[in-house]
């Protein structure tokens, strides 16, 4: 009897864990990226790079401050243009600790990367930006990996761009 109660409870703890994808192509609308994108965020347990055009949605800006608050060191690279636009949760996310910086600026540069890399274990790129507007009917895609070289490859672009001199607030 208390075996096939312990059995239960693990299968329960199990099923409540947040899954997350290994390796998975996804397109919106139709698939569910805002989901996936969140459970990877809630998944992460160390490091958390965003290099992104833009954030505009709540749930994702509540997803990383509530990542920082698990003890996860979370950085976020965004576009300056579109830091300073009234639907930008970027001033929201460095009220509330997250380092940011922001790129671009001048005419026609602007930070136009989309990817994150959780964990340096794996790594979400795409065109998906983390806006409201990107997840109810863009037409978006969003690949996540978890090869080591490609992830590589990201964390030394997200790290050039941290160490970027031409930063504007």
């Amino acid at each position: 009897m208390k075996r096939a109660v312990i059995l239960l409870l693990l299968s329960e703890i199990l099923l409540a864990a947040p899954a997350i994808a290994e390796t998975g192509v996804f397109f919106s609308p139709g698939e569910n990226i805002r989901e996936t994108l969140l459970r990877e965020i809630d998944s992460t347990t160390s490091t958390l790079d965003v290099a992104i055009h833009e954030i505009t949605s709540y749930d994702f800006a509540r997803a990383l401050i509530h990542a920082r608050e698990r003890g996860v060191k979370v950085r976020v690279v965004a576009d300056s243009k579109k830091a300073k636009t009234k639907s930008s949760r970027i001033n929201f996310l460095i009220q509330q600790g997250i380092p940011v910086k922001v790129l671009g600026g001048r005419e026609r540069e602007m930070m136009g990367h989309r990817f994150a890399i959780f964990d340096g274990k794996r790594i979400i790129v795409g065109s998906f930006d983390w806006s409201e507007v990107s997840f109810k009917g863009n037409y978006e895609g969003l690949l996540i990996l978890q090869e080591t070289e490609i992830i590589d490859a990201y964390q030394k672009e997200f790290d050039r761009l941290w160490r970027e001199k031409r930063v504007i607030r």
